[in-house]
């Protein structure tokens, strides 16, 4: 393998290390919540809103 060949190859890793761990995925899932707006999400915020989720937010509940 010639030394250009080594190069190119080294650069092509490097490329795609960048591209793979610098994408935040945060973005990209939320982006994907945004356009799409798929039922699995609605719902969960649904089951939020109907007060499933307000036991942990209200914190722990006092001894009795």
């Amino acid at each position: 393998m010639s030394m250009i060949n080594r190069i190119l190859l080294a650069l092509g890793a490097v490329v795609l290390d960048f591209a793979v761990f610098f994408v935040p995925l945060t973005g990209v899932f939320m982006a994907y919540i945004l356009i799409y707006n798929p039922p699995w999400f609605r719902e969960f915020l649904n089951t939020l809103d109907t007060g499933q989720g307000k036991s942990a937010a209200e914190g722990p509940q006092p001894l009795q």
